[in-house]
């Protein structure tokens, strides 16, 4: 039996059809970005973020991009080895450090924003200029919510009134 992909996109939850949306340009994007750039989509945010943040700390990358901390440090790791940036340990306490990009990382992302630039314009190709206004403009808003404090209290809420499984029995 074949499974209609198409229809079960658009019956989706918000989430799931982002997330699928991401996947796909990512999937569809990444080997373009190692070949000319020698790095991934993931490695170039995160080192964009670096040379935004001189100094930025682990934790706060994490905090920024919502990644977990196994990915957070393969993709740190990965922009050291290449030597895209470099790591300062604090003269405060040895277990902290920042991270700073290098000359290399700042040519990588110059060339990198170039290509991301050309990728995207080719993403939103479908959409007319005003939609793709209004989709930026939506996604700022829900992004903005999905961070605040009264969508966090009301997950708290919805957590504490869902009856799971296990209440149902």
């Amino acid at each position: 039996m074949a499974i209609d992909k198409e229809l079960i996109f658009k019956n989706s939850r918000l989430t799931y059809r982002l997330e699928t949306l991401a996947n796909n340009a990512i999937s569809a994007n990444d080997p373009l970005f190692v070949e000319k750039l020698g790095c991934n989509i993931r490695e170039l945010r995160v080192l964009r973020l670096i040379d935004d943040h001189p100094g930025i700390e682990f934790n706060e990358i994490m905090r920024i991009t919502g990644l977990d901390r196994s990915l957070v440090s393969r993709l740190i790791r990965s922009l050291l080895e290449k030597e895209l940036v470099s790591r300062v340990n604090s003269s405060e306490d040895a277990r902290r450090y920042g991270l700073f990009t290098t000359s290399s990382g700042q040519v990588c992302r110059l060339v990198g924003r170039e290509l991301s630039d050309t990728a995207e314009a080719l993403l939103w190709k479908p959409l007319q200029p005003d939609e793709i206004a209004q989709l930026k403009d939506m996604l700022g808003r829900l992004l903005s919510w999905v961070r605040s404090d009264e969508y966090q209290m009301g997950m708290q809420d919805l957590y504490a009134s869902f009856k799971g499984i296990e209440d149902r029995a």
